[in-house]
């Protein structure tokens, strides 16, 4: 029987930019790209989030709404870039890993779990290890991909 691990990325570039600055995990901050004259927000961290600022927003608007907001340009293609750097790491968990969309990864299982003691501690194994590096994550197992 087959069998497929997602991960779910809902943090990727902000969560990259707090492991690379420490300091950015205890403040709000969102990345900006110029459109048409202004600042729109492209992704915003968690702490960003629960206070109301998100992704399309203009920045000028949310610094009004949270004055103390970090405002830092999002690099092109750093998306992509990180999740084939990402992709290329987890090929310590299968031999096959394929990105999905812009936040996340499938990786083909078929025969790998048992190596960790079965389904439940192979996931949690690979939270665990993201975790620790300073990436928030989801992670599923199942039979398909669509269920994944």
């Amino acid at each position: 029987m087959k069998r497929f691990v997602s991960i779910w990325f809902p943090y990727l570039k902000t969560d990259w930019f707090a492991i690379r600055q420490p300091d950015l995990r205890h403040v709000p901050f969102v990345l900006v790209k110029p459109d048409r004259g202004r600042k729109l927000i492209t992704e915003a961290n968690e702490l960003a989030i629960q206070e109301s600022i998100h992704a399309g927003m203009v920045a000028a608007d949310a610094k009004a709404i949270l004055p103390s907001l970090e405002a830092i340009d999002d690099p092109i293609d750093l998306t992509e870039r990180l999740l084939k750097r990402i992709a290329a790491w987890c090929i310590r968990f299968s031999p096959t890993v394929a990105i999905d969309a812009d936040d996340g990864l499938i990786l083909d299982v078929t025969g790998c779990s048992h190596l960790w003691g079965g389904d439940a501690p192979y996931v949690k194994n690979i939270t665990e290890r993201f975790k620790k590096i300073g990436y928030s994550v989801r992670v599923s197992i199942a039979d398909t991909i669509g269920a994944a």
